[in-house]
């Protein structure tokens, strides 16, 4: 087989919604996938939407849910953005470092809590904006 090129942006729509469509996950806001978070981010889209249509006031819900969701994305395109070339990059140095690096971010305390928080969506906690609770296994 052929490669083909990936070409991955960085898009968020200025208004997720119009008077007859919401977007939601990557259509509403769009990132590499090097943190694996799009359908994670979609769920959490989603039930932010639920909750804003649950308000008392029509007029004023997409606006909660993409107040809802505004903080929670930028965090996680800004991460993926400064990620991705570590991974996707012309670049012969970026690789090195990452293969340097990586190990030992994931044993030298805080960065395993910290990059265990940021893959289970646990930075800048989106579960409290949402009013969801962790499930306790």
């Amino acid at each position: 087989g052929a490669l083909s090129l990936a070409r991955y942006a960085h898009h968020t729509t200025a208004t997720p919604f119009s008077e007859r469509l919401v977007a939601v996950g990557d259509a509403a806001h769009s990132t590499s996938p090097q943190l694996g978070q799009g359908a994670n981010m979609a769920l959490l889209d989603a039930r932010a939407l639920t909750l804003a249509l649950r308000m008392a006031d029509p007029a004023a819900a997409l606006e909660t849910y993409a107040w809802l969701r505004r903080g929670h994305v930028r965090l996680y395109q800004a991460l993926s953005l400064m990620l991705t070339p570590f991974y996707q990059s012309e670049s012969r140095a970026l690789p090195v470092l990452r293969d340097i690096l990586v190990p030992i971010a994931t044993t030298v305390p805080p960065l395993p809590q910290f990059l265990a928080a940021l893959v289970a969506g646990r930075l800048l906690d989106p579960l409290k904006r949402l009013r969801l609770e962790p499930v306790r296994l």
